[in-house]
């Protein structure tokens, strides 16, 4: 069986999390999880005979031979054979017929599961896909394997309609494993070894206490402040950001600075685990770059207070051709550009980092409030600092864009959004007017 990396735990959570019932297909999953609990005490009796969840053989058992008490666990002949399909001839030891108890025992050892120990829902997931076979990963990896998603918003079509034989337009009516596992773990009275989740961005969120635990942490840990907002137990974009900046504090790798929330991240932040001497020199060097990083939010302040001293030479406009035409030169007017070019603007003649992409500015690459909200981290409003940016949703890929040029409960700003020129005003006077237009949302973003 191949291995089960990070990288595919991280996949099998999200898919897990994301996973949704399709609404035709209630009735028939109701009637799965019903008939599983009901056998409970014989998955039971197989189960702790092998250190397996009693659960895990029941959702098997329904897969491969529809729950039915006289086939085979191994692919659902019957039991007064020895199999005949893959695996043939199972059991090889003792005489048919077989008790369902020693054809189970006998299958799951076969398939390794008794002496597999990491049952959290990605261990889970991993087995159950496996006990099928990975041949949908292996050879069509663009159709997530029926045995865990069918009849769920994850799969469509696609289908081994035989042994080696496989059908790109068949779909599978079989309920999927991960479809059973997620009702199983939602019904009364029944418990799914969660194990440590892997929390990162999905949709629907994430929720749960594990991520209240992870918004504590990155609010106060021996590295400082990460602020993810209200410590509500929902996954969403604030903490997703706290992430990231925590990871860049922390001396991640680049390639690693992302928005998910392990327990390697966990064990920093709690203090159980000390940072590898790798991780400890990174952190030092970016330590340093603080320092600097408040020199360039005053710098990108003061291109936005320059923006108010001339105002009377600065049009707003959104011609391709001359909004970005002074990037990469020294700032002079006369000046024409729109609000997302007037903050990129700023940003470069700082030495900022460019706000709308990874990399150098490039007028030829789209610099408007949708680039913005795409690229920068998403920060909650009291953790604005001079130099970050508030955009105006809806629509999604933004309305309009002000620079913070001063902090507080009512932060100051500069907007450039008509031909009055930048000004300065207080958040809530544009959050008023922006409002009143149809765009209620403000979003706060940050580069550092």
């Amino acid at each position: 069986m191949a291995a089960l990396t990070q990288a595919g735990r991280k996949r099998y959570e999200l898919l897990y999390e994301s996973c949704l019932l399709r609404p035709k297909r209630r009735a028939a999953v109701d009637q799965l999880v019903a008939r599983i609990k009901a056998s409970r005490p014989r998955y039971q009796k197989v189960g702790r005979a092998l250190g397996i969840p009693w659960y895990v053989v029941g959702i098997i058992h329904s897969l491969e031979a529809s729950g039915d008490f006289t086939r085979h666990l191994h692919n659902g002949d019957p039991l007064t054979a020895r199999t005949t399909h893959v695996p043939a001839g199972r059991p090889k030891t003792g005489k048919p017929p077989f008790t369902w108890e020693q054809s189970a025992i006998d299958a799951l050892r076969g398939q390794g599961l008794a002496a597999w120990k990491d049952w959290s829902v990605p261990g889970t997931l991993f087995q159950l896909e496996g006990y099928n076979g990975f041949g949908y990963r292996d050879h069509h990896p663009d159709v997530p394997s029926p045995y865990l998603w069918s009849c769920s918003n994850h799969y469509t079509r696609g289908k081994y309609v035989a042994d080696g034989r496989f059908s790109p337009t068949a779909v599978s009516q079989q309920v999927g494993a991960a479809l059973l596992l997620k009702q199983l773990a939602a019904a009364k009275g029944i418990t799914v070894q969660p194990g440590p989740r892997v929390l990162q961005l999905a949709n629907p969120h994430v929720t749960g206490p594990d991520v209240v635990e992870a918004q504590t942490l990155l609010a106060k840990n021996p590295y400082g402040a990460f602020d993810a907002g209200k410590a509500d137990g929902d996954y969403g974009e604030l903490t997703a950001g706290a992430v990231q900046r925590a990871k860049w504090e922390l001396g991640y790798p680049a390639n690693a600075r992302d928005s998910t929330f392990g327990p390697q991240l966990k064990a920093f932040l709690s203090g159980t685990k000390p940072l590898p001497p790798p991780f400890k020199k990174r952190r030092a060097q970016r330590m340093k770059q603080t320092g600097s990083q408040q020199a360039i939010r005053k710098r990108i302040v003061q291109w936005a207070l320059w923006g108010c001293k001339n105002t009377g030479r600065i049009a707003y406009s959104q011609n391709g051709n001359v909004r970005l035409a002074q990037l990469g030169k020294n700032a002079s007017v006369p000046l024409a550009t729109d609000c997302s070019g007037f903050a990129t603007l700023c940003y470069s003649w700082a030495g900022a980092p460019n706000p709308n992409a990874a990399g150098a500015f490039d007028a030829r690459q789209p610099a408007f409030t949708g680039s913005m909200l795409g690229h920068m981290r998403k920060i909650p409003r009291a953790s604005a600092q001079p130099g970050d940016l508030v955009v105006w949703t809806p629509p999604g890929t933004g309305q309009h864009v002000c620079l913070v040029v001063s902090g507080g409960p009512d932060p100051m700003l500069v907007s450039h959004g008509d031909d009055s020129g930048p000004k300065k005003l207080r958040f809530s006077a544009e959050d008023a007017y922006q409002r009143g237009h149809g765009h209620g949302t403000a979003v706060w973003l940050s580069a550092f």
